[in-house]
């Protein structure tokens, strides 16, 4: 009796459910889909060649992630049930008044979210596998994989996890609703809907005043995060705060200005429903001014997380095919650089770089190879040049610039690295790049650093003058060269003195950096041939010298390209997991919280709108008033946000140190838009035709 009770309960308030199964089935889907991303053949190759310590923190990433998840996730399906509840308090209170027991009433409550649980914990599952088949060409592309060898991806554990954690969701839920019935008296179930929200008219010039103040704090906030030379850690907190606090004081103002705005219109205010409309949204405003704050803020993290995660990820990639031109480098300290009285003698490498490809065994693996010597400037010599040196006149340019947190400190004690234009011709010519020739007193500067470089090239067309060990040279082109020695995943050289060989003559290189190409055509034959040289390498050294790598001195710098991009790869797509897991479900959350206030309110007028049809008013009148006051408790939290993230962005750009190119970041803005209009959308267009259905249930 009670089964088929509920059965016929869930199917007369299908639409009451929607939200709240949308909402469910929403969350198991991307529970779902996320936590099946280690089962994908992309990852499982990925995972196969990668380091342990990449693979352990993308799992720990997920993992931890999926925790957090399913808690955020639980207290929305707690506070949805809040809805239904006030939903159908006069449904309660007949069955109380009939004669039945709160406990039978919380035996049918049980069967409901029993049944609905289920219902959307299986569809969720069937959307979250669909879904995770799309995935894989996301995922294939995070990974760098092919999908020649896709697979249908049906995974067991990521089920079982999204069974249980909702399981125990819908547990609290029930326990819950046995709670409030329990509690509830039958008077407030009868009079569910009439308690309607008193609507206070706030003064106007305090409106104004406050909203005024509010922008000013906003504007002021800022300026301030954009403005990286004055900005510290505590004047960050400060912005952080002044920014929630204008939000709350903004929405506060504004719920007070829009009636107020409106009224003053007498032909608008008069025309229509627009007074009954205008009233309602102030009202809703009113008792919504915290949640919306809330929310907007939420709306904001969420747009700038899933923004820069995908714009870090394709800028990440980007940098790395720059700076990695080579299959390997191995950089070795000069030995004569070692002191006889170096308590640390023994553990330096003595030979060559050359030397230890050929003790290894590895003189056979590279189709070509380069030595570029690196020479330092010594304490006791003339005529050193330091960074601040090679920039002249517009050292002061560099240091008035106020768009960066990454700045050179001190130029003037940084002394320049120095390297010949013959070793350089040669290790460019390995990168593919055309050689280059210069005079005998002429030199370049060698940088891809991207805050130091373009006053760099200013120096170089003013044709700044420098005296290096006795020789006056001036620049051989008008700009610097891009581009750098060392093999890195970012942009980090922010000068390398290059001159003719004549000027280094007599000196010994303080280290010898050795790239080299593989001889292989296909990523899997350069990942094998990689290994192995790795292997033998590192075999070399501790056969040698030391069986602890860390204590080793003289190997300044050993790293290949496969390692590089693996490692560039694992925390591309970790940001990008973080950014698009987080955001997806904060999004879901605001947008669910809205629409189930709207549709409690909706709940609470329909007496409301039942009293508009009798005075004369048309449906369609009616309809439109609730589209329009729903689209406003909408946009408003959403279009504030969106100006929070757009200085939001420009903030997170330097802090990333400057990875983002512009078209990067407009494309990863399209697809956040994307995302926002097909969620939050979503939940507008539910909410509206549930709320609808809801003030139409009693039309006569």
């Amino acid at each position: 009796m009670l089964f088929k009770l509920s059965l016929n309960n869930i199917r007369r308030s299908i639409r009451d459910y929607a939200v709240y199964f949308f909402t469910i089935v929403i969350g198991v889907a991307i529970f779902y889909l996320f936590n099946s991303i280690e089962e994908q053949e992309a990852f499982r190759k990925f995972k196969s060649h990668a380091p342990d310590d990449i693979n352990d923190m993308i799992s720990a990433t997920l993992r931890g992630l999926s925790g957090f998840v399913s808690v955020v996730l639980g207290l929305l399906i707690v506070y949805a049930s809040r809805f239904l509840m006030k939903r159908r308090g006069k449904e309660f209170a007949i069955y109380l008044m009939l004669g039945m027991g709160k406990r039978k009433v919380s035996a049918i409550l049980f069967v409901e979210t029993l049944l609905i649980g289920i219902g959307s914990l299986c569809v969720g599952l069937l959307l979250g596998v669909g879904l995770s088949q799309l995935m894989s060409a996301l995922v294939a592309d995070l990974f760098e994989a092919d999908l020649d060898s896709y697979k249908f991806i049906l995974s067991c554990k990521a089920a079982k996890m999204a069974a249980i954690y909702f399981g125990i969701s819908y547990i609290v839920v029930m326990l819950f609703n046995g709670l409030m019935i329990g509690k509830c008296k039958l008077i407030d179930l009868i009079q569910t809907g009439r308690k309607a929200e008193k609507l206070h008219l706030k003064s106007p010039w305090l409106c104004v005043v406050i909203f005024a103040a509010a922008s000013a704090m906003l504007i002021y906030a800022y300026r301030t995060v954009l403005d990286f030379n004055s900005l510290s850690g505590k004047m960050l907190l400060v912005c952080i705060v002044l920014g929630a606090v204008s939000t709350l004081l903004i929405f506060w103002s504004v719920s007070g200005l829009i009636l107020r705005i409106v009224m003053s219109f007498r032909r608008g205010y008069y025309k229509g429903l627009n007074c009954f409309t205008f009233r309602q949204i102030s009202s809703k405003m009113n008792t919504m001014v915290v949640s919306m704050t809330v929310i907007c803020l939420i709306l904001f993290g969420t747009i700038c997380a899933i923004s820069i995660s995908l714009a870090f990820r394709d800028a990440l990639n980007k940098e790395f095919k720059e700076c990695c031109p080579a299959d390997m480098e191995l950089v070795i300290t000069n030995k004569a650089y070692i002191s006889d009285d170096n308590k640390n003698k023994d553990k330096y490498i003595r030979e060559t770089p050359e030397e230890i490809m050929e003790k290894a065994g590895l003189s056979g693996i590279f189709s070509e190879t380069s030595v570029i010597n690196m020479y330092a400037q010594r304490k006791d010599e003339e005529n050193i040049v330091y960074l601040d040196d090679l920039l002249g006149s517009h050292i002061d340019e560099y240091y008035d610039q106020k768009d960066t947190l990454y700045m050179i400190d001190n130029l003037d004690k940084v002394k320049t690295i120095v390297v010949s234009i013959e070793d350089f011709n040669k290790m460019w010519e390995l990168f593919g790049r055309e050689p280059l020739s210069i005079g005998r007193d002429e030199y370049f500067v060698l940088s891809d650093e991207k805050i130091i470089r373009p006053y760099l090239d200013k120096a170089a067309a003013d044709g700044q003058e420098i005296n290096f060990a006795g020789h006056k040279l001036t620049p051989a082109f008008d700009e610097s060269v891009y581009g750098a020695v060392d093999m890195t995943s970012n942009h980090t050289n922010a000068g390398i003195l290059v001159v003719d060989g004549s000027v280094l003559e007599g000196r010994e290189p303080m280290m010898r950096a050795f790239h080299g190409n593989y001889k292989a055509d296909s990523k899997e034959e350069k990942r094998a041939v990689d290994e192995d040289m790795r292997d033998k390498v590192f075999e070399f050294i501790k056969d040698n010298y030391t069986d602890k790598k860390e204590e080793l001195f003289g190997m300044s710098y050993f790293t290949t390209k496969v390692g590089i991009s693996d490692m560039t790869i694992g925390l591309g797509a970790m940001v990008t997991f973080i950014g698009l897991y987080l955001g997806l479900i904060f999004l879901i959350t605001c947008a669910a919280i809205i629409a189930l206030k709207q549709l409690s309110d909706s709940v609470d007028s329909v007496e409301r709108y039942e009293m508009l049809r009798k005075v004369g008013a048309e449906e369609k009148s009616i309809s439109c008033s609730l589209f329009i006051q729903t689209g406003t408790v909408f946009l408003l939290p959403l279009l504030l946000a969106v100006i929070h993230s757009v200085y939001g962005i420009r903030f997170a750009k330097p802090l990333m140190i400057g990875l983002f190119a512009s078209q990067r970041m407009m494309s990863s803005i399209i697809a956040t838009a994307a995302m926002v209009v097909f969620i939050y959308g979503g939940y507008f267009v539910i909410t509206y035709l549930c709320s609808r259905s809801i003030i139409r249930s009693r039309r006569k």
